[in-house]
């Protein structure tokens, strides 16, 4: 036991729980030519996840969730082709646990979604930058309701904002929020007012 003063040093143990969508095991991960017969190959991003989180890189497990995640809701909101939504193929970085467009956007080779994989190198990774740990993503959704006919969709982000937009965004949540603080200290003062009636 650890007394007053004493510096205690070692590993740092923390329980995470981390509910993975069970939706992206239906994201599919395209091993490169000497990955293919690897077992241990993540076959998705659910299995990705996991992965992750089995060796403690649990920053990349919640980038997993949090990218997955921003994808099906862009797909649940049934977008109209006219939203400003970055589309392309998708890859998922093994260095920091990113899934998304790569660098250099939807236009680059690899993203068309009829493109030969095994023949253009995924990458780089648009979060850190990372070139050789990352691999494509292929999103899928059942055709029919027997679930054995699926079809290959893009990969759709929303584009990061500019300095300007986040700058924007940022003034707009601190006046909101002192609205509310604002809002609530008038309810305060005026249930102290009419406690002291």
């Amino acid at each position: 036991m650890a007394e007053a003063g004493q510096e205690i040093s070692g590993e740092v143990l923390r329980e995470v729980e981390l509910k993975i969508d069970i939706r992206s095991a239906t994201i599919f991960v395209i091993p490169k030519s000497d990955e293919i017969q690897d077992k241990n190959m993540p076959r998705n991003l659910h299995n990705a996840a996991e992965l992750f989180l089995r060796v403690g890189m649990v920053d990349a497990a919640e980038n997993v969730k949090r990218n997955v995640a921003d994808l099906l809701d862009i797909y649940s909101n049934n977008p109209d082709g006219k939203s400003n939504f970055h589309v392309g193929r998708g890859v998922v970085c093994w260095a920091c646990g990113h899934c998304g467009i790569p660098k250099g956007g939807a236009n680059q080779k690899g993203s068309n979604i009829k493109d030969d994989l095994q023949k253009i190198t995924p990458g780089p990774c648009n979060k850190c930058g990372e070139t050789e740990q990352v691999n494509w993503l292929k999103v899928t959704q059942p055709v029919d309701a027997t679930n054995t006919k699926k079809e290959e969709l893009p990969w759709i982000e929303t584009p990061p904002l500019s300095e300007e937009e986040m700058k924007k965004k940022k003034e707009a949540q601190l006046l909101a929020k002192r609205k509310e603080v604002e809002e609530q200290v008038k309810r305060a003062l005026e249930a102290r007012e009419r406690k002291n009636l």
